[in-house]
């Protein structure tokens, strides 16, 4: 009876085996879908576009765009990880749904380590630090120096509560031993106008966001995460240059697909990915944005989760942070 068993398993297993390499094989035999959990016409969407139009060409299969937008990204990432994992449903994943919420609130309806298996990086962009041109602090230092003077002072404007620029000012708040007011809008662009109208103070914001209204002189850059100055604000220092080091998330976005996807596609995904990435039309519309492409592995995609959830986590102990939403 035993003997039958292992043998029954063991045909089971090859037929089960047989079934993944053939369904491979067809890839895609269907129109492919990418679930954005943001809404339509912003950089994120674009990205995942572009990447959809270029995966279309190389598979020979319609690419399609699934926009649901809410809760900072969650409800777009829980409903890809319930998805079938059979290649034909991806994420576009990215920082704050990936290494800050999942840290910041802690259950948010998925675990991205556990339910989804990375494909590539997209791209990779700064934040910059602003203020409005009419603000008295010409560099990081001077507004450091002025919180400093004036604890009760300062305020700051983010996307959202558990955002990237939340949480990167909570890390500067904390290292510079300063204090300043949170004030959470609806999105960057509502943000920016309270910080152009001097209402508030200061905020972390997307070289994307920023950059028009840098280039009219209306917002002053102080400094910029990453490891590089940007190439179009050569004169803003890095968040190290200015004495920060330990500041230094960027907004990263991925693809990735729901746990226990075939290797196969996945493996065949990354590489017709990697291909679109570094495409001249790809590549132009990245460094329009501040980007820079990120052809990666999924390992690769896997260990930037990882690093950027410690470094949030760091925070959120050391600051002892809390979000109300």
């Amino acid at each position: 009876m035993l003997k039958c068993s292992v043998r029954a398993l063991r045909l089971l297993l090859g037929a089960c085996l047989l079934t993944t390499a053939a369904l491979a094989a067809d890839y895609p035999a269907k129109p492919i879908t990418i679930i954005v959990p943001y809404p339509p016409g912003g950089s994120s969407d674009i990205q995942a576009r572009l990447v959809a139009k270029g995966l279309a060409e190389r598979l020979g299969q319609p690419v399609l765009v699934d926009n649901r937008p809410g809760a900072g990204g969650r409800i777009g990432v829980s409903l890809a990880a319930r998805a079938v994992p059979d290649g034909y449903t991806l994420l576009f994943g990215s920082l704050s749904p990936f290494a800050i919420e999942p840290v910041v609130r802690g259950n948010v309806g998925y675990d991205p380590q556990r339910d989804f298996v990375p494909i590539s990086m997209l791209v990779e962009m700064p934040f910059l630090l602003v203020v409005s041109s009419s603000f008295p602090a010409k560099s990081l230092q001077e507004l450091i120096a002025l919180g400093r003077k004036q604890p009760d002072g300062l305020s700051y404007a983010s996307w959202g509560a558990g955002s990237a620029g939340h949480v990167l000012m909570e890390m500067l708040k904390h290292s510079a031993q300063i204090e300043a007011v949170h004030v959470p809008y609806k999105g960057e662009a509502p943000a920016i106008l309270e910080i152009l109208g001097g209402r508030v103070s200061m905020m972390f914001v997307t070289t994307v966001a920023a950059m028009p209204h840098i280039q009219s002189g209306k917002l002053r850059p102080l400094a910029i995460t990453g490891a590089a100055r940007l190439a179009m604000l050569p004169a803003v220092p890095t968040m190290a240059e200015s004495g920060f080091g330990g500041i230094d998330l960027q907004l990263w976005s991925s693809i990735v697909a729901p746990a226990k996807s075939p290797p196969e596609i996945v493996a065949r995904l990354e590489k017709e990915i990697g291909v679109v990435l570094r495409s001249p039309e790809f590549v132009r519309f990245a460094q329009s944005q501040g980007a820079v492409p990120l052809p990666s592995s999924g390992k690769e995609v896997a260990q930037r989760i990882r690093t950027d959830s410690d470094a949030v986590r760091r925070l959120v102990t050391a600051a002892r942070l809390k979000i109300d939403d």
